[in-house]
């Protein structure tokens, strides 16, 4: 029989596939295929034929014999033995046990994801459109149709039925309990509060509308483990699965990892076979760009929906590199074996920076012209031929890398560079559909293309940190170390050519600039871009055209410029920011969206004088936002405070808001762990009993108010940031409601009575 639909998902069992399908006629198709890849060793003659014995013997792998396939590092061939793997589903648990056997050997292509390995050799990928042939439940023939692609920007989804799941109740040990659940699906609110109707109830819903995926907020660490926990309780045999479940074992407890200065949490894992279990809490690519964004990571990955969803946004940029390096026949290594070549002291020090950041003139411009250079380190690497096989080859002597004098292998062309070049230019078409959608008024069109433009944003970002990797297969310090010593060079050239054009810079940081012309004319943009580009080999695009633009300095010390701490206007109306209160996820929602709220009213002055004269109105605003704060008229999950743990809560022992809710946390046995999130309420800021001064929004009651005095000024401290232009500072410290007496007011803190410069706007020119 032959079908046509899109490739839903597919999942590993014993030496078999099982693949299911979304047909165009809405049947939801299982099917399965015998899968035996091929895995590579190396090393002693004798002891690769000893391992293969004892994988026959254990039934794990057949040995296929001697071959060859080239190696990465050279493209040299190397002769390797081949075994043919018998059971997919658990081999990468018994290729540990190997490895400590045989420690001789070297493996190639044998820890791979058995789904991702199955993308690579099949050349089948996530929601793929495709032709499928079956009889009696097995695959025989599955073909892409014609005209799908990896790299379509223009693909289709299945018409998917989604449902989301929620439930309130407490996860403990002895003691899990579930108050409430609820699903929404296909225009229905199914709620049960019988707890012995909840899973009955839930499987019988799941049942009757078998809902294509479960969308969850917390179902990783919580609502999964919890459901499980009551089914064994109660013996009910609860089913979210379409397919078989496998075995599972309950867990709660995930992981805390370090990762670029911040302790993150990776919750355990509870995906579904045959439909989609996805939470958005536990999911980057969920949460920072939604089912879009996730579409796009899995179907460049080759990684199945539901664990691209719960990996780094890095393992999707590593997986296309390793798509190219299968295709063309090298090695993968099992684990990196290249080492960071011997460097002396004066070596060291012109190689190992970053990228340059030229401080910025603090204060309130006008006019001002921003320029970004499209996708600035992947662009480097892509048109420079930066990857790791090819600085500091063995075939060439050229110091083509600025400052460092690193050599460019002439015979070869990076493999990390031909996996960066599509995708960059797949953002560049999402970048114009998006443009055109925005002109056309296209909300829904517009949200697509910026969802997609953005995970790959987010891939082409990590590609960088993952050349420095160190347990990156395809990774180098030495690459790492070029591009950023092209950055640097492309900047500074960057900077000479707007020099020379009669542009003054007020700010550079690593891969854009601002700069600024007296009674400049638009047109004067587009030659000074060709310049630019001409200069550095880079495409740099204008960013826009500020009406104005404020550079803010430190809080500690105003005479300190922050190069990362900036809003400002653009002529179109809309706003640009970094660094300020609006961006925090620590702040509550209330003092975020006031910001935000004040700072779009101020995108409508044209120049400096309007900004000034908005300031009594801002004023009068924020008086009003605080009388609502006063007569507690803010609803309370407005004012929550999200903060992340740096550590497990039973560590934390300081008399500070976090600390206190930390304990909290492990009074009322929540099982948080470093890494996770966690939210409170300010109740009382000066209350002597430190245990009553923030309460955790999980014990929130009808009782519980917020301490206004405590959110008003971090309101103030948000406020103060678009004031500062304005030379006004609302006073942090002393905050006294309307009602108190005149005398004991203290009035809003002029720019010449603080700590801030008395002419900010006459200064910035």
């Amino acid at each position: 029989m032959n079908v046509t639909g899109w490739l839903f998902d597919y999942h590993a069992v014993g030496n078999e596939m099982v693949l299911w399908f979304i047909t165009d006629d809405g049947e939801r198709l299982r099917l399965v295929e015998t899968f035996e890849p091929l895995a590579f060793a190396e090393g002693p003659e004798d002891e690769v034929l000893a391992c293969a014995r004892a994988m026959e013997k254990a039934r794990d792998a057949a040995g296929e014999g001697w071959t060859e396939r080239r190696d990465f590092w050279t493209g040299a061939p190397r002769r390797v033995f081949a075994f043919r793997l018998l059971h997919i589903e658990t081999w990468r648990s018994a290729l540990n046990r190997y490895a400590d056997k045989f420690p001789a050997l070297s493996w190639y292509n044998a820890d791979l994801l058995a789904e991702q390995t199955y993308g690579f050799e099949r050349d089948v990928f996530p929601l793929m459109r495709c032709r499928v042939e079956h009889e009696d439940g097995r695959l025989l023939t599955l073909a892409i149709e014609e005209g799908e692609s990896r790299w379509l920007t223009g693909y289709s989804t299945p018409p998917f039925r989604m449902a989301e799941l929620h439930g309130e109740g407490t996860l403990r040990k002895r003691h899990a309990s579930l108050r409430s659940l609820t699903m929404e699906c296909e225009g229905r609110t199914l709620t049960w509060d019988d707890p012995r109707e909840m899973l009955p109830g839930l499987q019988r819903a799941l049942d009757d509308l078998d809902p294509d995926m479960l969308l969850t907020d917390g179902g990783d660490a919580f609502l999964m483990p919890l459901l499980y926990t009551l089914a064994k309780r109660t013996k009910f045999p609860l089913k979210l699965d379409r397919d078989l479940p496998p075995p599972r074992e309950v867990r709660t407890d995930g992981r805390s990892y370090f990762s670029y200065g911040r302790i993150l949490y990776q919750a355990p894992e509870y995906p579904l076979r045959g439909r989609w279990h996805l939470d958005r809490r536990n999911s980057f690519s969920l949460s920072h760009n939604g089912m879009d964004g996730l579409f796009e990571v899995a179907r460049l990955s080759r990684i199945p929906m539901q664990h691209i969803a719960r990996r780094s946004i890095g393992t999707g940029i590593s997986s296309i590199q390793l798509d190219l390096a299968w295709r063309e026949g090298f090695l993968i290594p099992w684990k990196k074996t290249q080492p960071e070549a011997w460097k002396s002291a004066r070596q060291l020090l012109k190689a190992d920076r970053g990228g340059i950041v030229y401080a910025p003139e603090t204060g309130f411009h006008e006019n001002v012209v921003e320029l970004d250079f499209v996708a600035m380190y992947p662009s480097i690497m892509s048109r420079y031929n930066v990857s790791p096989e090819t600085v500091n080859c063995a075939c060439c002597d050229n110091g083509k890398v600025p400052q460092v004098d690193y050599t460019i292998c002439e015979k070869r062309d990076g493999l990390v560079s031909r996996a960066l070049a599509p995708i960059i230019a797949k953002r560049v078409e999402y970048k114009r559909l998006r443009k055109l959608a925005k002109e056309t008024g296209d909300a829904v069109a517009y949200g697509r293309w910026n969802a997609r433009q953005d995970a790959l944003k987010w891939m082409l970002v990590c590609c960088f940190g993952y050349l420095g990797y160190r347990n990156a297969r395809f990774g180098r310090i030495e690459a790492h170390e070029a591009v950023s010593a092209y950055s640097r060079e492309m900047l500074m050239r960057a900077r000479e050519v707007c020099e020379e054009h009669g542009w003054h810079m007020l700010h550079a940081n690593v891969d854009c600039v601002w700069i600024v012309k007296p009674g400049f004319r638009d047109e004067e943009i587009a030659p000074l871009r060709d310049a630019v580009t001409q200069a550095t080999n880079l495409p740099i695009a204008l960013e826009g055209i500020y009406k104005w633009l404020a550079f803010l300095p430190s809080r500690q010390n105003p005479e300190m410029p922050v190069p990362t701490r900036y809003f400002g206007a653009f002529r179109d109306g809309s706003v640009k920011y970094r660094g300020i209160e609006c961006r925090r996820h620590d702040l509550p929602i209330y003092v975020k969206n006031a910001q935000l709220e004040l700072l779009r009213e101020l995108a409508k002055a044209p120049d400096k004088a309007f900004y000034r004269a908005m300031v009594p109105t801002l004023l009068d605003r924020i008086a009003e936002m605080e009388g609502a704060m006063w007569r507690h008229e803010v609803p309370l999950e407005e004012l929550v405070i999200r903060q992340s743990l740096s550590k497990d809560p039973g560590e934390y022992t300081g008399n500070g808001a976090q600390s206190i809710a930390a304990r909290q946390s492990v009074e009322a046995a929540m099982g948080l762990h470093a890494g996770e999130s966690l939210s409170y309420i300010i109740t009382s800021s000066d209350d002597p009993d430190r245990s009553r001064r923030v309460r955790l929004k999980s014990l929130v009651d009808h009782e519980t108010t917020a301490d206004p005095i405590a959110n008003i000024r971090l309101l103030r401290r948000a406020m103060n940031t678009l004031l500062w232009p304005g030379g006004v500072q609302l006073d942090e410290k002393n905050i006294l409601p309307p009602w108190a007496p005149p005398t004991r007011r203290k009035p809003a803190k002029s720019a010449q009575t603080g700590s801030i410069q008395p002419d900010l706007f006459g200064s910035a020119f």
